[in-house]
Order: C-alpha cells, then sequence, then structure tokens
C-alpha cells in the first residue's frame, strides 16, 4: 500500500469522535492495588524532532514530551517520568552504550526501522501489541510492519515523511532567477545543473551531499535511484544499485561537484550541515523533508518544494523516512511495565498522533490522526507527490541497521575519488548482500 495514498484533508466527525474515546480510555489504567500505590520513576529518551507543537507550550525540543509527562503524573500520582532530549545525530550512539552497558531508558523515541529495530533482534523490548489491541483497526497496517519481528510489535511508528527537493526561492527570486522555478515543480538532472550554474557564487553552494555517517541516508539513497535504478529485488535477497543506472546517478552527483555546484567536505558533511548552510541562504536547493520549513523558520529563507529529482527520460519516485516512533525496553517490575506501556498509550492516542504529524508535516500512522494541511507550499506539493512511485528499501528486514553502515564509506570513496563510481556501488552491493544471505 502506498503510504501517500492515505492522506486525506479533513477529518470525519465519526473520527474524531474515536479519538475522544481512546483519550478517555486511557485515563482508566488501573488506579487499584499495588500499580496505584507503588512509586514508579519511568525514563523516556526522546529525539530532537519536536517543539512548538500544537496544543502545548514547547518551544524547546522536550518540552512537548514533559508537558505529556506532567498531565500523565496528574493521572497517575504516584508516576515521576524523567525526559532527556538527544539530539538525531547522537541518539543512536547514546543507546547502543546503553544497551551495552545495561542501562538502557525505558522508553525510547526514535526511528522505528532504522535504529530502533536493531534491538529487536536481540531480544531487547517489550511488545506492545496490548498498547494497540482495542483500536488497532485504526492503525495503518504498514507503520505496524515497520516494528514488527515474527508478527508480533515491538515499536510503534507515528508518522512518515517524503524526501523532496526544496529550493531557496528567496535566493533565486533576488538574483533575478526567479524563471528558473519550475511551475510543475519538477526538475531533471539536467535542469538542476542548469539552475544550479546561473545561482551559485563565491558566497552561494548549489547543493549539498553529506557521506560523514548514515544520518539521513535515505537523501543519498534518492540520489542514487534518481536515474532509474532498482534498489534491490522485491524479496531483498538480491541488492542491484550497482547496475548501470546506479552508477549513472553516482557519476551524474560527481559531475556536480566536479563543476563546483556543491558545498566542499560532503566527506565530512552531515545532514544537520547542509540544513544549517540552507537555512543561513548559503545553498539554492536541498534534499530534506518537510520539517525544512519548520527549520527556516524566522528566517529570510523561503523554501520552494518540488518532486524528487529524476533523469531526464525517466520518472520521478518517492522516498519516504522519518518513521519515528516508540519502543519500551525490557521489564523486570511487572507494575513499571504496565505502567510504562499505559504511557505508551496516552502518547500515541489520535489527538497526540494528531498534533505531532501535523507538527512534522509528516502522514500519521492513525487513520483518526488525519489533519488539514494548512502550509500551502507543501499543500500544493503533496498533490504532485501522492500519485508518485514509491520506492522500498527494505527497511523492515532485520539487517536493515547494519545495511546503512555500508553505504556511507562507499560514498565516502567516490567523493574523494578513491573508488570509481562502479567500484563504490560494487563494494556496496557485495556488503548488503552478505547481510542478506546471513538473514
Amino acid at each position: 500500500m502506498k503510504i501517500w495514498k492515505s492522506v486525506v484533508m479533513i477529518l470525519s466527525l465519526s473520527l474524531v469522535v474515536m479519538g475522544c474515546q481512546t483519550g478517555s480510555e486511557s485515563e482508566k489504567t488501573d488506579r487499584d492495588g499495588n500499580q496505584a500505590d507503588e512509586k514508579i520513576k519511568l525514563t523516556l529518551w526522546a529525539g530532537t524532532g519536536l517543539k512548538n507543537v500544537e496544543g502545548e507550550d514547547s518551544p524547546n525540543y522536550g518540552d512537548w514530551e514533559r508537558a505529556k509527562a506532567k498531565k500523565f503524573s496528574e493521572i497517575h500520582p504516584n508516576v515521576t517520568i524523567e525526559i532527556v532530549s538527544i539530539p538525531w545525530g547522537e541518539i543512536e550512539q547514546k543507546v547502543n552504550v546503553a544497551v551495552a552497558g545495561n542501562n538502557p531508558p525505558d522508553i525510547l523515541f526514535d526511528n522505528v526501522p532504522m535504529r530502533i529495530m536493531k534491538h529487536a533482534k536481540n531480544n531487547q523490548y517489550e511488545p506492545l501489541d496490548e498498547v494497540i489491541a482495542d483500536q488497532k483497526q485504526d492503525w495503518k497496517p504498514e507503520y505496524l510492519a515497520t516494528g514488527m519481528v515474527n508478527d508480533q510489535l515491538y515499536a510503534l511508528s507515528l508518522y512518515t515523511q517524503p524526501s523532496v527537493l526544496f529550493i531557496n526561492q528567496t535566493l533565486f527570486e533576488a538574483k533575478g532567477l526567479g524563471h528558473l522555478i519550475p511551475d510543475n515543480r519538477e526538475w531533471d538532472w539536467m535542469q538542476l545543473k542548469e539552475a544550479l550554474k546561473q545561482v551559485v557564487d563565491k558566497n552561494v553552494y548549489g547543493t549539498a551531499f553529506f557521506a560523514k555517517n548514515n544520518q539521513s541516508d535515505q537523501v543519498n539513497a534518492a540520489w542514487l535511484l534518481s536515474g532509474g535504478a532498482s534498489w534491490a529485488n522485491d524479496d531483498f535477497t538480491e541488492y542491484l544499485l550497482n547496475r548501470p543506472e546506479g552508477v549513472e546517478a553516482l557519476s551524474y552527483m560527481l559531475s556536480l561537484m566536479d563543476e563546483g555546484l556543491v558545498a566542499p567536505g560532503a566527506s565530512s558533511m552531515q545532514a544537520s550541515d547542509s540544513i544549517e548552510l540552507f537555512k543561513q541562504g548559503k545553498l539554492a536547493v536541498i534534499y530534506n523533508v518537510p520539517e525544512i520549513y519548520g527549520h527556516v523558520a524566522g528566517s529570510d529563507v523561503k523554501p520552494y518544494g518540488i518532486v524528487p529529482i529524476f533523469k531526464n527520460g525517466t520518472k520521478p519516485r518517492m522516498l519516504n523516512t522519518g518513521e519515528n516512533g516508540y519502543a519500551l525496553f525490557k521489564q523486570k517490575d511487572e507494575n513499571k511495565r504496565k505502567m510504562a506501556l499505559s504511557f505508551i498509550k496516552f502518547l500515541t492516542e489520535p489527538e497526540n498522533v494528531k498534533a505531532i504529524s501535523k507538527n512534522v508535516l509528516g502522514v500519521p500512522a492513525r487513520i483518526s490522526s488525519e489533519y488539514a494541511i494548512e502550509n500551502e507550499d507543501f499543500g500544493e506539493l503533496m498533490k504532485k507527490i501522492k500519485p508518485l512511485e514509491q520506492v522500498n528499501l527494505g527497511k523492515s528486514v532485520p539487517y536493515y541497521a547494519d545495511l546503512r553502515q555500508k553505504l556511507y564509506p562507499e560514498l565516502q570513496a567516490a567523493f574523494q575519488k578513491s573508488k570509481t563510481p562502479q567500484q563504490a556501488l560494487d563494494d556496496f552491493v557485495k556488503s548488503a548482500n552478505a547481510l542478506a544471505l546471513k538473514k
């Protein structure tokens, strides 16, 4: 099922009522017996994905989670909840260290298929099936699938986002190049290159690549697939990115670098660096997710979204990312386990999923959490991307987290010219196929 096909613009009254019913149910969590009397402390580690969320005073990362924790503790006075906000670029390492030291947080909010699920194969999590049991029909199956192992739910994705191209409209118009911005919200390879040639100067880079780590590596995948390449076969037993279409796409990326159209230092740059350049008005074009509108709020940059870049003669295709959600690490105390599950259920009520999905301009995992798109530019972009073919990167395969560690070193080698595009992609595919064979 194509996730973006499920977007609707207005919620029906019946679904709103469903959301209200779910909220009241979470307040009926067992207040009797030991669970209500026992002092319980929960710790939630959350990636820096949410701030300025509608309905809560949340100007900083972590504020939304703290507001929800406070409300939950008002319902359950015996429960205290510590919120730790961790930048996306640091959370994976911190969690890995905590797991290795047998001291993980109770609850984790992070990317489900890219990071959370790598610990599921080591039996680190409590099942979450009971969190959704009474409202399972309201959860979209394709989202639930991202957090499942052997038909059991270990992580709960809340939304997803499209990876698309954003033009710095302010910059183009200031240079008298507004006519280059495509009314149809499409640029092929040649159109992009010609536009960048006209906009770059000593203070402005065309675009940015990044290969320091696996952060936002779906962007690199989008570039590599832009020539019509296949990522893998249908059952992910064989990876195919090193075929001519993939090699041509990587060669195209290198041509942009060779012609001075890419910010320097791609091998040591990470995704957050490119966002900062775009925010400062130093980048003409960026591959990112709709959160970019929020990132540049308050600056002079006005993003103009277009469909993913594609080779002339092929069709644009869509990659989704940002499947962020919750997992619960193994618990020794049964009352604490039950209370942690209750808190996760509280956090994932329809109105909460709606609020955070709207905040990041994502497509919510719950049917009753759909919302009206208020951002005019993104609304127009959505009309263009909804019909596009979706590319499946196989994020649900058990080795996907390991696979992510194999791509960026090969891109580093290609960017540094220590490997040809063919060699770099051959080596990636060799590593990917070895992982697939072990599964």
